[in-house]
C-alpha cells in the first residue's frame, strides 16, 4: 500500500513494485537542504532505487500483456455481441449503432470493457511508478557525486 501524495488516499501497489519510490522530485526545496543524509544512507537508498528500477521492464510487461489480453478479449466480446444483433435487427442499424448497443447492453460488452479500463489504469499506473523510481535514480546519483565532491 502507498500513499498518493496529491489526494492521500492509499492506493494498492502493483506486483514487482513493492517498495515506495522516494520521489524527492515531489519534496520541498527548502526540507531538502535541511536533509543532511550519510553518504552510506545515500548509497543504500541507490542501491535499492537501482534494484527497483532493473525489475520495472519486466513488471511493466507483465502489465502491458495483461493489457494487450484486455484488449483483445473485449474486441472478441463486441464482435460476437455485433454479430448477435446483427442477426436479429438485420442489416437497419449501422456498425456503429450495433456497436454503442453492445457497450451499452451487453453483460459480457460491459464486463469486457471494465476489465480493460482496470488493465488499463493498473499499466498506466505501473508506467508511473516505474517513472518515479528513474527519477529517484537520478536524483540520487546526483547527490552521492555531489557529496562525494565529483560535481560542483
Amino acid at each position: 500500500m502507498d500513499a498518493d501524495p496529491t489526494s492521500g488516499t492509499v492506493v494498492s501497489i502493483p506486483a514487482g513494485f513493492d517498495t515506495v519510490p522516494l520521489n524527492i522530485a515531489i519534496l520541498d526545496e527548502n526540507w531538502l537542504l535541511q536533509w543532511t543524509p550519510t553518504l552510506p544512507q545515500i548509497v543504500g537508498a541507490l542501491a535499492m532505487a537501482r534494484a527497483k528500477n532493473l525489475m520495472a521492464p519486466a513488471a511493466l510487461d507483465d502489465y502491458r500483456r495483461k493489457l494487450r489480453k484486455a484488449e483483445r478479449e473485449k474486441n472478441i466480446a463486441v464482435g460476437l455481441a455485433v454479430h448477435r444483433m446483427r442477426e436479429e435487427f438485420g442489416n437497419r442499424p449501422t456498425m456503429t449503432e450495433l456497436r454503442d448497443l453492445a457497450f451499452a447492453l451487453d453483460d459480457r460488452v460491459i464486463a469486457a470493457a471494465d476489465a480493460y479500463d482496470t488493465a488499463w489504469l493498473e499499466y498506466e499506473y505501473a508506467k508511473g511508478f516505474a517513472d518515479a523510481v528513474a527519477t529517484d535514480v537520478t536524483l540520487l546519483q546526483s547527490i552521492a557525486k555531489k557529496m562525494t565532491g565529483d560535481q560542483p
